[in-house]
């Protein structure tokens, strides 16, 4: 049986994806990016939760991964966690903000949504 603590860090993580394609579908492109990085990091925090343990509170999601204890992430996921990580740090302290701007343009924004939902559906059948 999943716990309270568990369950409400998926029900947070599927609110913050869903929030993310509300936000692409506005034009809100950084904002999407944003929520997608939340998504997948509560989602890992959920498996944490779900292994009985208290997730750390940091955002580094191949950190949390580890945390996660899981040990068959694919090259292009972990590629893609690192390339999100990058992303997101850029979106949250911003050294030039038209330039991220320019960088997380709608193409930009879909990929990482799509992508996102991937491997959130992916996160989200470790969970027991």
């Amino acid at each position: 049986m999943i716990s309270i603590k568990t369950q409400n860090w998926i029900k947070t993580a599927k609110y913050d994806l869903r929030v993310a394609s509300n936000a692409h579908k506005s034009g809100d492109y950084i904002a999407c990016v944003e929520k997608c990085h939340n998504s997948i990091e509560k989602i890992i925090k959920a498996i944490i939760s779900n292994n009985g343990n208290n997730p750390s509170k940091l955002h580094d999601l191949l950190r949390l991964i580890s945390e996660a204890l899981i040990t068959n992430l694919q090259n292009d996921i972990s590629k893609f966690l690192d390339d999100l990580n990058d992303i997101y740090f850029d979106t949250r302290y911003p050294l030039n903000h038209d330039e991220l701007e320019d960088y997380i343009d709608s193409k930009k924004s879909e990929e990482v949504l799509k992508e996102t939902k991937r491997i959130f559906s992916w996160l989200e059948k470790q969970i027991n």
